[in-house]
């Protein structure tokens, strides 16, 4: 099938290239988990909405705010796909092409080695060089998320969980499980506030919403259910007695005291009464964006800038009707809301980071075996490198091109680099029908190859 003399000579000779470019690789994908900090990149995406680039990246700004996201799009969207793509046209233009310009193919093939086992060896380094990169990328990868930011071999926490975890020295774990533990005690309160960089009361909002949100999850692990179900009904809980004293205890609260607390909050408000709200909060915005001299719709997304300005408050305060307590907590709840979104940025799914990796090596696939066929096809270095290079590199400029605006949208359907899409995988979409599509792509491009190199007249 394939020669083991010819597969160690060309691993040899290709050893350090590989090893040149899957450094560089883990070294980069390293450093963005390393320096990866939900409320820094979040921050980071509210000073580029307003900018053309914004315009540019469209939704793919919203994923960036989770780690995969921000791996899936700064990393397997651009320098997880040019870098082994460099490596590919280099390796598939040296191992079949480059020996036939330089002669060393007609000494090879003086030996009573066959044509087709010469091929399908060069091809099987090919493949096996680009797999094993990507093997590497994903060790690497899961070794440094579970070093930098935790949530792969054990739980990742959030920051201020760890600082009173140390301070009141305690278990991460029971910090975790049992947030009233911060609520319940002062010094705890403060340290977490200052930890996420808020103010205490808008912290205090925050744990309550936290709280609640995890006995959601309690009760959804009990009735074997998707914890968004039980978000979205929480009166489910009441029929099931396990799953009401689970999310009890997480509250809290006995668990009868919990059923009256779902009552409240299952309980439908007049329509009306929710409309007369609405209205008086947007007067109020609207006050406060006049005196920032803001978009009201700005406000909407930055509603602590109201509370930091006296004068924007009471005037929000005032055109709303509202008492002040009242308008603060409303502020409070959404800076809550705020910080539950930054903690989702902290989670990690195992899955898609693998489905990362193997997306990204079914499109290098796809793309090293045009560069190896033409290597096959050409006896002549600079004509296998025009089209074994051009077309890969051209499928990832019309890629970027289909990015950049609707005018140019339509590029993305002559690039097979529009088939391995990094937001779909970390966002939940659809993805596996492309995977099949680059894969056949690769076996089909690579069987050409090598008939057509078993076939044709060689300079000998």
């Amino acid at each position: 099938m394939f020669s083991k003399a010819i597969f160690k000579q060309t691993l040899k000779s290709n050893w350090k290239l590989w090893a040149i470019f899957t450094a560089i690789m883990c070294v980069m994908s390293t450093m963005i988990i390393a320096v990866f900090d939900p409320k820094m990149i979040s921050s980071m995406m509210d000073m580029m909405k307003d900018m053309p680039m914004a315009d540019m990246m469209g939704d793919q700004l919203n994923g960036m705010t989770s780690l995969l996201g921000m791996l899936g799009e700064s990393f397997y969207g651009m320098m997880g796909v040019i870098l082994p793509l460099i490596f590919i046209i280099i390796t598939a233009n040296s191992l079949i092409a480059s020996q036939v310009d330089r002669g060393s193919m007609a000494y090879l093939l003086s030996t009573p080695t066959k044509r087709s086992k010469v091929v399908r060896t060069q091809a099987l380094y090919m493949i096996t060089s680009v797999l094993t990169m990507f093997l590497v990328l994903t060790i690497v990868g899961l070794s440094s998320v579970q070093i930098f930011q935790g949530g792969v071999f054990t739980k990742a926490y959030t920051s201020d969980v760890k600082a009173v975890a140390t301070l009141l020295d305690k278990d991460e774990a029971d910090i975790a499980d049992d947030l009233n533990l911060i609520l319940n005690d002062k010094d705890a309160l403060l340290k977490g506030a200052e930890t996420r960089e808020i103010e205490e009361d808008v912290y205090e909002a925050y744990l309550n919403l936290k709280i609640a949100d995890n006995a959601y999850v309690a009760a959804a692990e009990i009735m074997d259910v998707d914890a968004d179900e039980v978000r979205d009904n929480p009166a489910m809980i009441k029929d099931n007695t396990d799953a009401l004293t689970a999310a009890a205890k997480v509250m809290g609260m006995e668990t009868a005291k919990y059923g009256a607390y779902l009552d409240t909050v299952t309980e439908p408000e007049s329509s009306d009464q929710s409309t007369e709200m609405q209205e008086k909060l947007l007067e109020g915005i609207n006050a406060a964006a006049d005196v920032l001299n803001k978009e009201a719709a700005d406000l909407f997304s930055d509603m602590g800038s109201i509370k930091s300005s006296e004068s924007a408050l009471n005037a929000a305060v005032d055109a709303s009707g509202m008492p002040k307590e009242m308008f603060i907590s409303i502020i409070n709840s959404q800076l809550a809301n705020d910080e539950l979104t930054l903690d989702n940025g902290i989670e990690f799914s195992v899955k898609d980071f693998l489905m990362l990796n193997l997306g990204a090596f079914l499109l290098m696939f796809a793309l090293s075996a045009i560069s190896f066929m033409f290597s096959c096809i050409f006896n002549l270095s600079k004509n296998s490198l025009a089209l074994g290079a051009g077309i890969p590199i051209a499928f990832f400029i019309f890629q970027i091109m289909a990015q950049v605006g609707e005018s140019l949208e339509n590029f993305k359907y002559i690039s097979l680099n529009t088939l391995f899409d990094p937001n779909a995988i970390t966002t939940g979409g659809s993805f596996w029908v492309q995977f099949v599509v680059l894969g056949a792509v690769g076996v089909v491009l690579y069987s050409v190859g090598m008939k057509v190199f078993k076939e044709k007249d060689l300079p000998l």
